[in-house]
């Protein structure tokens, strides 16, 4: 029996998450479980349910009724956009738009109960820094290989 390849797998990940109904569900799906692990972080005791997957929405109109949540839609867009489009790097388009989701919608759920500022950071800091690390790494390997 043989198993697929890293590159086999990865080529297989990205022609799934490429095209419009590919990159629309995977962008999606990320930045409503970006949403629902920063109500998770803040909820005060409340039991998750299936508003929390659509809470990133709630989030973006918040930001965005605070302007600075135009940035954010900008580089949604962005990210829509290259997965829609295709790109080399698919990945780490899914780590962009889950990463500023979840930095807005931490962002947010403190600005409305900032009692729960201290969960956020606890969640959401290793988060962020793992996504940049990976970021990172797929920069330098990116610039290596020109």
């Amino acid at each position: 029996m043989t198993t697929p390849s890293d590159t086999d797998l990865g080529a297989v990940f990205r022609a799934a998450v490429q095209g419009v109904f590919g990159g629309l569900f995977g962008w999606l799906l990320t930045c409503s479980f970006a949403g629902a692990i920063a109500m998770a972080a803040t909820a005060n005791g409340d039991e998750p349910n299936w508003s929390w997957a659509l809470a990133w929405i709630w989030h973006l109109a918040v930001a965005g009724i605070a302007l600075w949540g135009l940035l954010v839609v900008c580089i949604h867009a962005f990210c829509v956009s290259a997965l829609i489009n295709g790109t080399d790097r698919v990945l780490r388009v899914i780590v962009i738009a889950f990463s500023v989701q979840l930095t807005t919608s931490l962002i947010v759920t403190v600005i409305m109960d900032p009692e729960t500022w201290v969960r956020a950071l606890v969640v959401g800091l290793p988060l962020t820094l793992l996504a940049a690390a990976y970021l990172t790494a797929s920069l330098v390997k990116q610039y290596r290989e020109r």
